[in-house]
């Protein structure tokens, strides 16, 4: 003989199952994603991430430059033979003067890093790869540092430096070397035609 069993219905449901740690965790981390592609383009987490890389190659006791020049086109050569558009150098701003360059590893991008030096301080120029959402241009403190975002040239450029002057003029070098790097348009006719 089988036996056989019954359950007995009330009308009550169980109460649902709720996930887990891994649920629970999965959700986090999903979370965690989704605000670090939200951050990754702020101008303030950009300016901390160019002014943290600032001090480290400064703060060495050599600078570890990849390609050492004063020349902006042998500098900019080594960087665009390596697949970076650069937008024209300026070769000195402010008291400070084209030293070198080399690739730095920022949180969340690889940024070619172009060293300026000289008795007034040390500028940092980074040509950046990836989202920036500074608008017309952005400029703040960072660890103590001056920073200025801006496009030139079409690509994003953040200037670094101690002194919120020598960032000024680096910057306004920059503006201004790709202003006049680039050349006149075929709707402004013939020079000297009238």
């Amino acid at each position: 003989m089988e036996r056989m069993t019954v359950d007995i219905v009330t009308g009550e449901t169980p109460p649902p199952r709720r996930g887990g740690p891994p649920a629970v965790l999965g959700v986090a981390g999903f979370a965690l994603v989704l605000l670090g592609l939200w951050a990754r383009g702020l101008p303030a987490f950009v300016a901390w991430e160019v002014a943290r890389d600032h001090q480290r190659c400064f703060g060495r006791r050599h600078l570890p430059a990849r390609v050492w020049s004063s020349d902006p086109s042998r500098v900019g050569d080594w960087l665009e033979s390596r697949g970076t558009p650069v937008p024209p150098l300026p070769r000195s701003a402010s008291s400070t003067d084209l030293v070198g360059a080399r690739y730095c590893p920022l949180e969340d991008r690889i940024a070619a890093h172009v060293y300026y030096g000289g008795e007034g301080g040390m500028v940092s120029v980074f040509l950046l790869a990836g989202p920036a959402r500074i608008g017309g241009g952005w400029s703040g403190v960072s660890h103590g540092l001056h920073v200025r975002l801006l496009r030139a040239a079409g690509r994003y450029v953040a200037v670094v430096g101690e002194s919120a002057d020598d960032v000024a003029a680096t910057a306004r070098a920059f503006t201004m070397t790709v202003a006049t790097a680039t050349p006149p348009s075929a709707e402004a006719g013939p020079v000297g035609a009238g």
